[in-house]
């Protein structure tokens, strides 16, 4: 399994926006991804896209390309503060 996440910075303004965006879960059909899990993380300044699954750093990739990915990217920009960017994880640790 891999992990990939996407750091998105928020406007001073842009937390409320952020959660009403996220409030009806992803723009793609998850449940048709291979992906394992998902989950998004907000701060004050920033939202945090966890993707997790089989080769999560591609899958990403391919569904941003997607139409309805980028139709709902477009109500992002109200709350953006700059460039999405990609986290690589540098550590984690798993109960085995």
């Amino acid at each position: 399994m891999s992990r990939v996440a996407v750091v998105v910075p928020l406007r001073p303004d842009g937390l409320e926006i952020a959660r009403g965006l996220l409030a009806d879960g992803p723009p793609f059909a998850i449940d048709q991804t291979p992906l394992d899990a998902h989950s998004v993380y907000l701060t004050d300044a920033e939202a945090v896209f966890v993707f997790e699954g089989p080769d999560a750093r591609e899958i990403v990739e391919r569904v941003v390309g997607e139409a309805q990915v980028w139709a709902a990217a477009t109500a992002w920009r109200a709350c953006l503060a700059g460039k999405p960017r990609i986290a690589e994880p540098a550590f984690a640790w798993h109960r085995p």
